[in-house]
């Protein structure tokens, strides 16, 4: 594809520092990688083993390269080095398990009646794949390896401020694929709209904010594209009163302050019950104190800092008016660092009310409340009635509790004793304002293909023609 002679430059958010620059594409831009996009599809639709088997180079050379191609993504990001050299290894684990995953083109139905009915899976077509700067690889593997083996082209659309390892990963890929199969197109602005609009785009894959997947979700209408949104969460751990305190500590701050808590389903609340809030909150306070603040290049650094400034100082102010609203500053608070990037160390805010917008809201960043209940039945009413339903964790040993507790939590996934992981072959995606769709195994396979039904009946002469024979046959 042409690409405009305009840049601009991407920033460490550690350091401040220039880290690279990546093309300013315009709306013009884009509908060129559209219309080249339509070039590649007819033969790449056609060719699944071809398909197969670039996914399976893909994968062999991402790991190879994922140091390099980790620190691309450290160094725009601000994760911890080797959570973005992990990026990568999830990337391929993901083309692999595509390539590999077993599905019929054609599934044939019981005739009746003379009627033979087969139903074909074929690619939904050109794929517009728009990513956030939280997990810029991760979520975009996540769209290209399902995408690219159903025989779809794609175009990714990566967060302005994180395009750098987008880049990196479809230069790479480019390198077993046909031209203008995958296209990345980077900027700010226009980009979103013009895949959203455009009629050559067949489907919208998103992950990102409520706001902006709904937006995507409207502009998408009116040329009735199909649309996977993977929008906003607000988990919450619910801890049971016969928990460990040291073991769910341990687990709830390994998910909350990942990746300085920027992850969709990170825990994002902790529900304690009043007899053993303050043995749980001295615990997740211990735990936090083993986190090491710092660049993420850096050796020894657990975590990094906050992605931007705005992202920063939203969260710094529900932490203050957390504690205004009569919440305790549990630990934290501080930067953490003498870098002069976008820092927060792990803040943990206990007694934190209900309605607090910490607790209430998504806030996305390093900070973690702590909300004391009394009824867990009033907890779950709450969590039920609210917007968000991407994840939850309910924490006990008594597994046979936690399953009938899950049962009846509205969320996409429910963790036990456990938060943030994921699986290659189970379904991932919201409920409620947390999206529509699933990512992961052969649902999110199925996003990507177009169901056609083929009703065949012979014709007068077939009819005939068998007649005849049966007919030279019996004598």
């Amino acid at each position: 594809m042409t690409v405009s002679p305009t840049t601009y430059e991407v920033f460490d958010p550690a350091t401040l520092e220039v880290v690279g620059t990546a093309p300013l594409h315009t709306a013009e831009d884009m509908e060129r990688a559209v219309a080249l996009a339509g070039t590649a599809a007819a033969a790449w639709a056609a060719d699944r083993g071809a398909r197969r088997s670039a996914l399976r180079s893909i994968a062999a050379a991402v790991r190879t390269q994922s140091g390099r191609l980790g620190e691309i993504l450290s160094r725009e990001q601000g994760k911890v080095l080797r959570e973005a050299v992990m990026e990568f290894q999830v990337a391929a684990g993901l083309f692999d398990y595509y390539a590999d995953l077993e599905w019929d083109q054609t599934e044939q139905l019981p005739e009746r009646d003379g009627r033979r009915l087969s139903v074909d899976y074929r690619p939904v077509g050109l794929v517009g794949a728009i990513t956030p700067w939280n997990f810029p690889i991760s979520l975009l593997a996540v769209k290209l390896a399902p995408a690219l083996v159903a025989g779809c082209t794609v175009i990714a659309k990566p967060s302005p401020s994180t395009p750098l390892s987008t880049i990196a990963l479809v230069e790479l890929m480019n390198g077993f694929l046909p031209p203008h199969v995958l296209t990345s197109v980077t900027g700010r602005g226009v980009l979103s709209r013009a895949l959203s609009t455009l009629p050559g785009v067949r489907k919208i894959s998103f992950t990102g904010s409520t706001e902006v997947g709904t937006a995507i979700m409207a502009q998408a209408a009116p040329t009735v594209k199909r649309v996977t949104l993977e929008l906003g969460g607000n988990d919450p751990a619910i801890v049971l009163p016969d928990a460990d305190p040291a073991f769910t500590a341990a687990g709830i701050i390994g998910s909350a302050f990942r990746n300085a808590g920027q992850v969709c389903m990170a825990v994002k609340r902790v529900f304690v019950p009043r007899s053993l809030a303050g043995e749980l909150t001295e615990a997740l306070a211990a735990a936090a104190a083993g986190l090491v603040v710092g660049r993420g290049l850096d050796a020894g650094t657990s975590m990094g800092p906050m992605h931007n400034a705005a992202q920063r100082d939203l969260v710094a102010s529900l932490v203050t008016q957390a504690v205004n609203d009569g919440g305790k500053l549990a630990f934290g608070g501080g930067t953490g660092t003498s870098l002069p990037g976008y820092f927060m160390e792990p803040t943990i805010i206990s007694d934190a009310p209900h309605n607090t917008p910490l607790v209430c809201s998504e806030q996305f960043g390093s900070a973690l409340p702590v909300s004391v209940y009394d009824d867990v039945e009033d907890v779950l009413a709450q969590l039920n009635a609210q917007e968000f339903g991407l994840g939850a964790s309910v924490w006990t040993p008594d597994l046979d509790r936690a399953g009938e507790l899950a049962a009846r939590i509205e969320a996409g996934t429910v963790w036990i004793n456990q938060h943030t992981q994921v699986e290659l072959d189970a379904p991932f995606g919201g409920w409620k304002a947390s999206g529509m769709g699933r990512e992961r195994g052969h649902w999110g396979l199925s996003e990507y293909l177009q169901t056609r039904t083929v009703n065949a009946m012979a014709g007068t002469h077939a009819v005939a023609a068998a007649g005849a024979s049966s007919a030279a046959q019996s004598s």
